[in-house]
């Protein structure tokens, strides 16, 4: 196998990992959201068996688990294949953080069953996922075939233009992670509510300001417009599934031990939408970057 379409192929499978992480994200929030997490006792098998009855909520959370052993089989496939072709040094490193993150994410899952869904270990799970999920877009990202990069003669932004636009977002996904962190806390303890609506509204103007600098910079037809843009559509859907989301759990009559069809599927479709404006944030961060 040649060298370009090896990479080509790494870039795609590399891709392929990504995507099913997302899956997996969107997973753990339907698990959480049908309060699952303790519907199988123990780990890591469950109720004794690699494959219980799916019935109840125990499809939840063993289709949670069973999803979350195929990613880690994918990122260790992805992390052998890096280091036999990819030559540079920082992206096989990445590779391993990625590896090492899936490993202890999936400790982490252990953990919540074992001491029974402790709030902290909650909290840290959650937030681990959205770190994996960034480690490998950064890895997907400097996989991509060379002939798809944008060569910066084709840009319109000094050295100057391009540092700002890099630190606003960095700014940005860092506002948003810190965001995804007090939506962890809210999901699991019911507190920082307050925090969490107030600073969405930062957050919101921060990717506005976001997306405007990348439109500024970039020629009309560079792809990463169309990135920025739905970066900001993404913002704005995450704004309104957090209304519904809200609504559903903290307004409306709300069975903490049997949640409405409502407050499951906007809380989980909320949670999971926040992994995709982290994860269009982080990405527009490393291509401002180069």
């Amino acid at each position: 196998m040649n060298l370009s379409k090896s990479s080509s192929l790494l870039f795609r499978f590399s891709l392929f990992v990504t995507a099913m992480t997302l899956l997996l994200i969107a997973a753990g929030g339907l698990v959480t959201s049908h309060k699952a997490g303790l519907a199988v006792p123990d780990w890591p098998q469950s109720y004794g068996q690699w494959m219980p009855p799916m019935v109840g909520n125990i499809f939840w959370e063993h289709g949670h688990r069973m999803i979350a052993g195929s990613v880690a089989v994918l990122t260790l496939i992805l992390c052998i294949l890096v280091q036999k072709f990819e030559k540079k040094a920082s992206i096989r490193r990445l590779a391993w953080a990625a590896l090492g993150a899936v490993l202890a994410q999936a400790l982490l899952g252990g953990l919540t069953v074992i001491f029974l869904l402790p709030p902290a270990v909650s909290i840290g799970h959650a937030i681990l996922a959205q770190t994996f999920f960034c480690l490998l877009i950064a890895l997907t990202f400097y996989l991509r075939p060379l002939d798809g990069r944008i060569s910066r003669s084709s840009e319109r932004r000094s050295p100057e233009d391009r540092g700002y636009v890099y630190r606003l977002w960095i700014c940005v996904a860092a506002a948003v992670y810190l965001q995804l962190f007090l939506g962890a806390t809210v999901r699991h303890t019911r507190m920082a509510i307050g925090f969490h609506v107030g600073w969405a509204l930062a957050v919101l103007f921060l990717i506005f300001l976001g997306v405007r600098a990348i439109h500024n910079s970039a020629p009309p037809e560079s792809r990463w417009n169309g990135i920025a843009t739905l970066a900001g559509v993404f913002a704005i859907v995450q704004f309104f599934l957090g209304i519904g989301a809200f609504l559903y759990t903290q307004v409306l009559p709300y069975d903490a031990d049997i949640p409405s069809l409502g407050a499951v599927l906007f809380a989980s479709a909320h949670q999971t939408n926040g992994a995709l404006v982290l994860g269009t944030c982080f990405l527009l961060a490393l291509r401002s970057r180069e």
